[in-house]
């Protein structure tokens, strides 16, 4: 009968930047922009979406420098300093590497192993970059992906930086 038909489950999230940009005082000596933000995660699905994982990618990726909460599993900025926030880390052998030539950080949740329908999830973040780049075009763009969503879907905005 109709009535006992399960709605299909659907595999969705939303994804998007929420940041604001602090720009150098004219008398210091430190010449960097700053952004401060999140890229946050909410799964608007009806399904868990397993193994959730984020890619920021900056453009161009040279003298850009990523921090936010990344550590490895066992240790992160998280015990030293006490908030409640989500940690992440590098699943890449050659992040290093790999960030520095394609601009890409590929990052997974240290707790967060699944996320439910409705539940948000967030990558807090800092970037670092300098007014003397070459390049005065920063874009920074984000990805999010699960088990459930292998292609991938991009945040609802970038970051654009003009120096």
């Amino acid at each position: 009968m109709f009535w006992n038909k399960k709605p299909k489950e659907t595999a969705e999230a939303c994804v998007w930047f929420s940041y604001t940009v602090m720009l150098p005082e004219n008398d210091e000596d430190d010449n960097e922009v700053t952004v401060i933000g999140n890229m946050i995660i909410k799964n608007t699905g009806t399904s868990v979406l397993n193994t959730p994982m984020i890619c920021i990618r900056i453009k161009p990726p040279e003298d850009v420098r990523l921090g936010g909460k990344i550590g490895s599993v066992t240790h992160t900025a998280l015990m030293i300093d006490g908030t409640n926030s989500e940690s992440w880390h590098y699943f890449h052998d050659n992040w290093k590497e790999q960030a520095e030539k394609t601009g890409e950080h590929w990052l997974k949740p240290n707790r967060h192993l699944k996320l439910e329908p409705g539940e948000k999830l967030s990558f807090e973040n800092e970037l670092r970059i300098p007014t003397t780049k070459r390049e005065k075009f920063v874009l920074i763009e984000g990805f999010f992906y699960s088990e459930e969503i292998k292609n991938g879907i991009r945040t609802l905005n970038n970051i654009s930086i003009n120096l």
